[in-house]
């Protein structure tokens, strides 16, 4: 009973690297998932924007469109980052929780695109600006995050609402 007691205050620390920093990583991709209406997963991998607590992604309009039809109803959708370069870089950062369609922000997309853009050209300007893309976010109300530096054991992070950005940025000391 002890051990389980001591798991599960082990898994409710503070992050044991800087989710922010992480979250802010040029070039890093998600991994983002959801169900259809017809309960078929749809998975996908999107370039992100980590902004004003929300994960942020723009997307095509074509059908079918899973996810902004999750994001269109409020549904949840998952989104995984992470890092897997052994031993010394393994890090990783789970949540879920609803999607929203969001207004055009074209400050936004021009900041998502800038992560792995390497120079913003007008192929890249006409692309952004397309009626045929959609903004829309993620609040990642549930998760966890954890990093294994030399692929030691290491206390998971986790949260339950989403108050977790303000934990989780006073204990990286922002």
């Amino acid at each position: 009973m002890t051990s389980i007691a001591v798991e599960v205050a082990a898994s409710t620390r503070m992050p044991n690297f800087d989710i922010h920093s992480f979250l802010d990583e040029p070039g890093r991709p998600a991994a983002v998932s959801t169900v259809t209406e017809r309960g078929r997963p749809a998975l996908a991998t999107m370039w992100f924007l980590f902004a004003d607590g929300c994960l942020w992604f723009h997307s095509p309009v074509d059908k079918p469109a899973p996810f902004l039809a999750a994001a269109a109803a409020g549904r949840e959708v998952s989104v995984l980052i992470a890092t897997f370069s052994p031993p010394h870089d393994v890090r990783q950062f789970r949540a879920t929780g609803p999607a929203a369609l969001a207004s055009r922000d074209l400050t936004r997309v021009h900041r998502i695109y800038e992560r792995y853009v390497p120079a913003w050209s007008a192929f890249w300007r006409e692309h952004a600006t397309s009626d045929r893309l959609r903004l829309w976010s993620m609040l990642p109300e549930r998760g966890m995050a954890v990093a294994y530096p030399g692929l030691a054991e290491a206390p998971v992070y986790r949260w339950s609402e989403p108050t977790w950005l303000d934990s989780a940025e006073s204990a990286a000391g922002g």
